[in-house]
């Protein structure tokens, strides 16, 4: 949750002079400096929102999360290592108030096997994932685990939206293989939100 802070402004010293005792306290009572107009610091309440740099599975698995992007094709491109998750870097940050901050990962490898990803076709609600950026951490826990036919993905209201409470939405492979259709039929979608 992002918290404003509210600074009054006066124009001159004859505008503070008028002002009550209890006004709020003007740019350099605050602490700013006067000398760069139109320039401050942030609100120590103020939260700056960053990519995340690592996931915690609920066993305790730590996972690197390195950015990613879409393809051309618009599919989203993953990293080749199955230990390491792709965060979406056109959806949310952590530290953001709303939208998907979506992370994707293969759910196994013929070089390197079943990856930890592979957790997430069994996710429990309640169940605890930790994010972290370079300076915030944050704790979610899952609300659902479904199935969706891969081709269904781009369309799937909680994968991409931008709209909506913040939410952690974990993505891999899933259901039957098929090598000649290409892969796995379907894609496992976690949905957890923030927990207190």
């Amino acid at each position: 949750m992002t918290v404003l802070t509210v600074v009054g402004c006066a124009t001159d010293s004859s505008d503070r002079a008028a002002a009550p005792d209890s006004a709020v306290p003007g740019p350099a009572e605050a602490g700013w400096r006067t000398d760069e107009p139109g320039r401050g610091r942030p609100a120590a309440s103020q939260v700056t929102p960053e990519g995340p740099v690592a996931l915690v599975l609920p066993d305790g698995t730590r996972m690197p999360v390195v950015p990613v992007d879409t393809q051309p094709n618009g599919a989203l491109e993953l990293p080749s290592d199955i230990g390491t998750a792709g965060w979406w870097s056109g959806g949310a940050r952590l530290g953001d108030p709303y939208g998907a901050l979506v992370l994707a990962a293969h759910v196994d490898s013929v070089s390197q096997g079943v990856g930890p990803f592979a957790r997430l076709l069994t996710m429990r609600p309640g169940q605890r994932f930790r994010l972290s950026s370079r300076t915030l951490s944050a704790e979610f826990a899952v609300d659902t685990t479904r199935f969706v036919h891969r081709d269904s993905l781009p369309r799937d209201p909680d994968a991409f939206a931008r709209e909506g409470p913040l939410r952690l939405v974990l993505i891999t492979c899933g259901g039957p293989y098929d090598a000649n259709a290409g892969g796995y039929r379907d894609n496992v979608i976690v949905v957890a939100t923030r927990s207190s």
